[in-house]
């Protein structure tokens, strides 16, 4: 005899599918709250979630990471995908981080005389957000705004060393390009990050930005050419970093405030 059809099962948290909801967009919801709970989903979870057959549920979920929703972290669990990390990227902004941060990186680029960058993390890397060019020099570093940061920059070690702490999600397991534990634990000392390229001859220097509940939600870096940045997590660059970090995150939790920094 065939297994009577079954509904939607209702979340845990005792939301109900509304009478006028889409059942489509319901269950994709339902998928994505189960999927915040735990990190991951699979096709058993996802099913029994949903109250109905692994085929049912195979479509959901390779409908979402077709459409960036989700993506495979292994064979068989899923996680989120690139898409949530682009809204949470544009929601994040709507906190007023990138426009709170412009003033404050104007007066540091001026104060070391290089380009600083604020970059937010897309679920895989650092991607820039607001740049303040640097023009006092004849030879200074440009960076466009949408630009993806390798994960052996400064600006990754950062959101990496702090991920504990991030208003991110981040995989378990791996670490930016050629950082130890021991070099992200001395990271989460200082607050300050320092990376060179040989082959561009570019360094940058990074420190991490807090919204008000403490965590994380960008890094505020000095780029410049290599020669001209110091090295040392305590120059006098690293403080003008931090002090502009605290800046942007008191302001954050006051968007009046304009007390002295």
């Amino acid at each position: 005899m065939a297994d009577a059809p079954r509904g939607p099962r209702a979340p845990a948290d005792g939301l109900e599918i509304a009478s006028g909801d889409i059942q489509v967009v319901a269950r994709v919801v339902q998928l994505l709250r189960l999927l915040a709970a735990n990190e991951t989903i699979d096709l058993v979870s996802a099913a029994e979630e949903l109250g109905v057959g692994k085929s049912t549920a195979h479509r959901y979920l390779a409908s979402m990471e077709n459409h960036s929703l989700l993506q495979r972290r292994d064979r068989n669990r899923y996680e989120f995908g690139v898409l949530l990390a682009e809204l949470g990227t544009m929601a994040l902004s709507r906190l007023g981080v990138t426009d709170l941060a412009g003033p404050v990186m104007e007066e540091i680029s001026v104060r070391v005389r290089h380009t600083v960058v604020l970059s937010v993390w897309n679920g895989h890397e650092p991607v820039v957000a607001r740049v303040h060019e640097d023009s006092s020099r004849t030879a200074h570093v440009s960076i466009a705004v949408g630009s993806r940061l390798r994960p052996n920059t400064a600006q990754a070690v950062i959101f990496w060393a702090f991920r504990g702490e991030s208003f991110y999600r981040f995989r378990a397991g791996a670490i930016p390009g050629n950082a130890t534990e021991e070099e992200l634990a001395e990271v989460r000392r200082s607050g300050i990050a320092v990376r060179s390229s040989l082959n561009e001859g570019v360094s940058a220097v990074a420190t991490p930005v807090r919204d008000p509940a403490g965590r994380v939600v960008a890094t505020l870096a000095v780029v410049g050419i290599s020669q001209f940045v110091p090295q040392e997590p305590d120059s006098a660059v690293a403080r003008a970093l931090l002090a502009g970090a605290e800046t942007i995150s008191r302001r954050l939790s006051n968007p009046h405030d304009s007390g002295a920094d």
